[in-house]
């Protein structure tokens, strides 16, 4: 009878295969932390970004702008020679009256950026001095502000003291007569 010449080799990994696998794992391990540390450190600074005070003060100064000018009118504005200030004359929501009866005044004061709220002199197209505006300040930490108007759109160009704060541009178009 034949005898079956089997060689006899141990079941299992080598040193050798498993310090290997523990190299390769240890080097994915590190590339994966450090693409999680960098995608952490991003999105902290973009939460930081968006959630700043002045990117919360720069919607509120757009939003303010943008919502007088849908209302304003097209026959009167007053713009500064500088450009620093602009008055805009709007209605009341479902008004029926042919002069405006508000007005909104946007300029800057030291750092801070306001708009003042008022009411229009009867039949007229001058701010009421007997009535006390109200004043809201828009934004904050503003070097400078800047209005241009060209037709019936308003541009409000505000550019921040902090230098890593993007310039904030708002652009609006008056639609009544």
């Amino acid at each position: 009878m034949r005898q079956k010449h089997q060689s006899i080799r141990p079941r299992g990994f080598t040193l050798i295969e498993v310090v290997v696998v523990i190299a390769m794992v240890g080097i994915m391990t590190l590339g994966a932390g450090v693409l999680l540390a960098n995608s952490q450190k991003s999105w902290s600074n973009l939460f930081a970004r968006v959630y700043s005070d002045s990117a919360i003060d720069s919607f509120a100064a757009q939003r303010a702008f943008d919502t007088v000018c849908r209302k304003a009118s097209l026959r009167k504005h007053v713009l500064s020679e500088a450009g620093d200030s602009l008055e805009l004359y709007y209605w009341d929501n479902s008004s029926t009256a042919s002069i405006p009866e508000n007005y909104a005044r946007f300029y800057q004061s030291d750092e801070d950026v306001f708009v003042e709220y008022g009411k229009t002199q009867t039949g007229n197209w001058q701010p009421d001095t007997e009535t006390n505006p109200a004043t809201i300040q828009i934004a904050r930490n503003v070097d400078s502000v800047k209005f241009t108007l060209e037709g019936t759109s308003v541009q409000m160009y505000l550019n921040y003291t902090d230098v890593d704060m993007t310039p904030m541009v708002c652009s609006s178009v008056r639609h009544n007569e």
